[in-house]
């Protein structure tokens, strides 16, 4: 077994430091975060990983209450930082410890920008290498100490394995011209922070998939069911989910039940949870059943806009130049330039280029592949005429 094959666990300050002391000579590290979102009501990062080209390295933050160290390796403009899917990484080290990182290359995109077919870790690393990650491991408890040994194993395969696809992902995107694509992208990720609204926010049980269909009297139930799901799930630190599903929770709200048996027939609600809980959801429910009719919440809907034809027939035209070029450069049209991007060139209908580059959605290289006279020609084309 190399030293590469091995897995350091890191616990105590002193390691810490003396493994970031040896990081910081690398000229690149891989690097990956675990939460337990899928367990805790209170997520934070539960391990760090990094890996370098001679070591493997997991980093417990529940056993080192200052892990700075970590944050100067991020930050540290010599190293390149790999990721696999940087985003979620990047924010929740901003939130649990204010991190950045400053020259990041993730790997995700680049297999984007490479056209793979699968871009997920594990379908990469086995295409490349042959790794088989265990799928099984990916909603473990990260939280739980101690760590099994395949947790570690799992882990660890997250970067042990990353600074040799990035040389493989760098030199595809190299042959096809496309890494200053890539370092567009990523450079960007520079600026990505945390940025997620409150937990607590009152209107929350709002963003539940079918609450804004309910009429006013269930909008209630479900505003208190949602409200007890949430304090007990706090209380006992667990998911929220865990505690009731968000489809048990439309279904309570749109059955009322008012007794154990009506609770009973409500799908998602087992006899665990009627056993546990079902006195207290019968009181919720009834609160929502009793509040009165002035104090039942609205769904406030944003008005449409009014009908703009001559926006409609520049982002139609837009959508043919973006499919037709991405075909050309073998790709999603949705990588290429994203609906939300050609929305933002019609609303605004530049008509030179230096207007064009001021659109902060429309990165440089979606300018090159889609060409800046053929947007400016879509969006100046007479009605009726196409791109």
């Amino acid at each position: 077994m190399t030293e590469q094959d091995k897995t350091r666990l890191v616990q105590d300050p002193e390691e810490l430091a003396a493994l970031c002391t040896r990081l910081s000579a690398s000229a690149r590290i891989a690097f990956d975060t675990e939460a337990a979102s899928f367990h805790r009501y209170v997520d934070r990062v539960y391990l760090i990983q990094v890996s370098s080209d001679r070591e493997t390295a997991l980093i417990d933050p529940l056993a080192i209450t200052d892990i700075s160290p970590i944050g100067s390796l991020l930050t540290n403009p010599e190293i390149e930082i790999v990721f696999h899917d940087a985003d979620y990484d990047l924010r929740v080290l901003d939130r649990d410890y204010g991190f950045r990182a400053r020259t990041v290359f993730d790997t995700r995109i680049a297999a984007q920008l490479a056209g793979e077919p699968a871009v997920g870790l594990g379908a990469l690393l086995e295409k490349y290498f042959a790794v088989r990650l265990d799928k099984r491991l990916q909603r473990a408890d990260w939280s739980a100490r101690p760590l099994t040994e395949a947790m570690v194993t799992y882990a660890a395969d997250d970067t042990r394995h990353l600074l040799r696809l990035r040389e493989v992902l760098a030199d595809r995107l190299q042959s096809l011209g496309r890494l200053r694509w890539l370092e567009e992208e990523c450079a960007r990720l520079e600026d990505v922070r945390w940025n997620a609204g409150r937990r607590d926010d009152e209107q929350g049980f709002l963003r539940i998939k079918g609450a804004k269909a309910l009429r006013r009297r269930a909008l209630a139930i479900l505003e208190r069911v949602y409200t007890w799901r949430d304090e007990t799930a706090s209380r006992a630190d667990r998911a929220p989910f865990r505690v009731l599903g968000n489809d048990a929770l439309i279904g309570i709200a749109r059955t009322c039940p008012r007794t154990t048996d009506e609770l009973r027939q409500v799908t998602g609600v087992g006899p665990s949870t009627i056993e546990r809980y079902g006195e207290a959801i019968l009181s919720a429910v009834q609160e929502g059943l009793t509040l009165p009719e002035e104090r039942l919440p609205n769904v406030t809907r944003s008005k449409r806009p009014p009908p703009d034809p001559a926006y409609d027939a520049r982002l139609d035209r837009l959508k043919v130049v973006r499919n037709r070029m991405a075909a050309s450069v073998g790709l999603e049209p949705g990588l290429v330039c994203p609906n939300g991007t050609l929305q933002a060139v019609a609303r605004l209908s530049p008509t030179r280029p230096e207007e064009l580059a001021a659109i902060s959605e429309l990165r440089a290289w979606q300018r090159e592949v889609l060409g800046d006279r053929q947007i400016l020609i879509a969006v100046s084309a007479p009605e009726g005429e196409g791109a």
